[in-house]
Formats: C-alpha cells, structure tokens, sequence
C-alpha cells in the first residue's frame, strides 16, 4: 500500500453479532483517518430477516454476509472491512490475561496467562488436560513442537523447558542466558530450538544433550522476538568457520530473523552465524515474521508495519493505519498477514505486499472489548487469539469464511 494513502480505521461493537440479531437491535461503529477525530455512527437493524440496516450518519454502509459476518464500507476511501465475530470462546481456561498460545493440529493447544498457569487443553472444547509446572518467574512464551505433544516454554526465570503434553513432566530444563527468555523457534523437527532473550543473545540448543551449542548472534539491548525461515537460493550466508557440532542438526540452510527493543531489525545465517540483513525500524519491535522466503514483516511499539526485502534491505511498504501498538503477527503460506494489537483488533491483511488496490479490503476479528491481542495462532483450519481479558477466542479458516477470502481478496 501506497504510504501516502489516507485508509480509515474502521471499529465496531465488539458483540454486534449479538446486538444486530433482532429487529431495532442497535450496535455502534466508528471510522477514522490516523491523526484525526474518530466519527461515530449507529447501525440499526430495520429488518425482520436481519440483512436491511440503516447507518446514522450515513458515512458508513452495512451489509451483513452471515451469522458471524458483517461488512462494513466507507464510500468515501473505498474501504471495505469484514468483521468476523468468534466460532468458539474459551473463558473457563484462564481467568487473567493470556500472555503466549500455540495450537496443533491434532487437537491439542496450550497456553499461559499473568497467573503463570501454563496448560494444555483441547481445542475442541477448551478442557484443560494438563497443568504444567516448574517455573520460578513469569512465563512469557509457550508453544508446541511439531509433534504436537511436546511443549515448550521460557520466561523471566531465564530458562526454557521442555515438557510432556502427555504426562505433564518436564525432562529437560535449558539454563544459560543471563537475562529473561522473550522469544524462541524450533528448528526442523525439534531436535535444536533457538531462544532468544533480554540479554541480547540469540542461543542455538540440543534438546536431547541440554545443553547449549553457542550463540548464533550478539547484539546491543533486549531482543523481543525471533523467528526461524529456510533461505532462499541467492542470499549470501558466508562461510562456516568452525566445525560442525555433533548435535547440531538441521541448521544448514536455516536464517534467523530477530527484533530489537532498539528499533534493530537483523537476520543471520544459523549455520555460519553469518549477519546478511539489518535495519532501524522507528520504534521498539514487538513481533517478526517471514512473509516470504525473501520478505519479512516487522510489527512496532508506534503501531507501524514494515515489510523489508531481505536481498536489498527496501522498505517495501509501511502500513501506519493506526497508532495502537503491534504485539502478535501470525503469517500463512497463502501469504495472509495477521496483526494483533494493543486496542484489541487483530485484522488480516490478504497479502499486505499486494494491497495496492482501489478498494483496500480489510478481514477483522472481533471479540476483544479494547482488550489488548498479545498472540495469534493457527492450526492450519482455525486462527486463534490470545487476550488479555483471559478468554481464548477462534475463528474458522474454512467454508463460508474461506469463500468470501477468494471471493474478496484474489
């Protein structure tokens, strides 16, 4: 998107699924220009079989599409939003604010909250099958190895720990940064894992030997987010010095991509420890993701969003649609970018690399009543999201849901 393009900042009542259901049923909604006054209008149902609406004032147009989804145009800019109300709310796992969340596909999720109540549960019905203890400290991030059945955390304590989704023990704990554990990948399979932390340091770890296999990178100030890619033909990731260690597997062609309280943005080859790809973004970065094998998306404290190219350090585009703080991104195959933040949207950009429309088209997740996104995750048929009023809301990826994707963005 053309940065000196004006796009509003659509909202809407975060239960409207539930106040447009009948006749005269009333729910608000608002738009704004980022820097500007939000304008307030009033959606009104007006219509026995709940698909006529009236809009005061009438900036705003409404059409709802299904039980779950509504769309909202602002003639004016052109702008299309659709808001997509939850399929399921899990309010019975946690009582404080979900703080870190992962999902497999076969079934199972788990997740940690502001009580350090790191669990395992069904993500069919939300049951809590395990309770998993043994941090000293706050918990920051959990998430599942690609098995599906083996956990991992870190936080303020400064160590990881692996654990079994089955059992709930916890064979082996990482001790080895000097400072909390923000952020971690899993490498392949899960036989290495990377971590990184406020000390600066990104550490590549054997999960079988627990121990730790050295620092793939040094930098200057906390690093808040990691994330792992294999890398694309072209990219110079120089040459290893040191010899192969014996449980180190599956690091070959693998890059990291980290973010910095500082602004710094930088990628580094994991097998030659090779730095290939640095900048300053404007503020503090919260997430990092691989939108491609060749681009990454950087979400910031400002509430801005950068996508870089990693072969020539451009700025491709900066999204600044609102001033709200980025905390999540989730990235799909298909190329689909998810932002939460910390006003409580989480919107879907179909592929911010080619919304450069006319019409610019927005899918938002509604649920959250202001209450900040601090995770965002999928299993590959639902997306999921983490908030601070404690509750674990998800959304269906497929059917009616998938149809108005094609149908909107391709």
């Amino acid at each position: 998107m053309p940065a000196n393009r004006k796009i509003p900042h659509i909202a809407i009542q975060n239960d409207w699924n539930i106040a447009l259901q009948n006749e005269n049923g009333t729910a608000w909604c608002s738009f704004k220009y980022i820097g500007e006054t939000s304008v307030q209008c009033t959606i009104k149902n007006v219509g026995r079989d709940g698909k006529a609406f009236e809009v005061t004032p009438n900036e705003l147009s409404v059409n709802r599409i299904s039980a779950t989804v509504i769309q909202v145009t602002h003639p004016e800019s052109n702008t299309v939003c659709f808001f997509k109300s939850p399929d399921s709310e899990f309010v019975n796992i946690h009582k404080k604010s979900v703080v870190s969340l992962d999902v497999s596909p076969g079934g199972l999720g788990v997740s940690v909250c502001t009580e350090n109540k790191l669990l395992v549960w069904e993500t069919s019905t939300g049951d809590v099958r395990r309770v998993l203890e043994g941090h000293a400290g706050d918990v920051y991030k959990c998430a599942l190895f690609p098995s599906g059945i083996v956990v991992l955390s870190g936080g303020a304590d400064m160590v990881l720990k692996i654990w079994s989704a089955e059992t709930g023990q916890c064979p082996v704990t990482l001790r080895g940064h000097t400072a909390a554990v923000t952020d971690f990948c899993i490498v392949d399979k899960g036989k290495n894992i990377i971590s990184v932390s406020k000390d600066g340091t990104a550490k590549l770890w054997s999960c079988g030997q627990a121990a730790c296999l050295g620092t793939v990178v040094k930098l200057d100030g906390d690093i808040n987010c990691c994330n792992i890619s294999v890398a694309e033909e072209g990219l110079d990731l120089g040459e290893r010095t040191d010899p192969l260690q014996e449980h180190e597997v599956g690091t070959q062609n693998k890059i990291l991509l980290v973010g910095c309280e500082s602004g710094i943005v930088c990628c580094v080859s994991v097998y030659s420890k090779k730095k290939f790809f640095s900048v300053k973004s404007p503020s503090a970065v919260n997430s990092v993701k691989f939108h491609t094998k060749s681009n990454v998306v950087v979400g910031c404290q400002d509430g801005s969003i950068h996508l870089y190219n990693l072969k020539t350090s451009e700025c491709i585009l900066t999204l600044m649609e609102s001033c709200s703080p980025v905390l999540s991104l989730l990235t799909l195959d298909s190329g689909a970018v998810f932002v939460g933040r910390a006003d409580g949207t989480c919107i879907c950009y179909r592929s911010v690399a080619q919304d450069n429309e006319s019409t610019a088209r927005r899918l938002q997740f509604t649920g959250s009543d202001f209450d900040p996104i601090y995770g965002i995750c999928s299993d590959g048929k639902k997306i999921y999201t983490a908030c601070r009023d404690g509750v674990i809301r998800s959304y269906k990826l497929t059917g009616e849901l998938d149809m108005m994707f094609k149908s909107t963005y391709t």
